[in-house]
């Protein structure tokens, strides 16, 4: 990444402060970041809707 991109988002975002320097985040804090937090959240409904998916072709709606 250019590191003028990287500057403006130092500069503008204290959450890529806290995740770019590696002292910013401690590992109780890890848990309930934000960008953490969003993405297990993403990982769980994907693996919903893929649970699902295979249900419905094992199990076909007999409707």
């Amino acid at each position: 990444m250019p590191p003028e991109i990287v500057t403006t988002l130092y500069t503008s975002f204290a959450d890529f402060r806290r995740a770019y320097e590696v002292e910013g985040l401690r590992p109780a804090e890890f848990d309930s970041f934000g960008a953490t937090v969003r993405t297990l959240r993403s990982f769980i409904g994907a693996y919903r809707d893929l649970l699902a998916l295979v249900r419905d072709f094992m199990l076909p709606n007999p409707d």
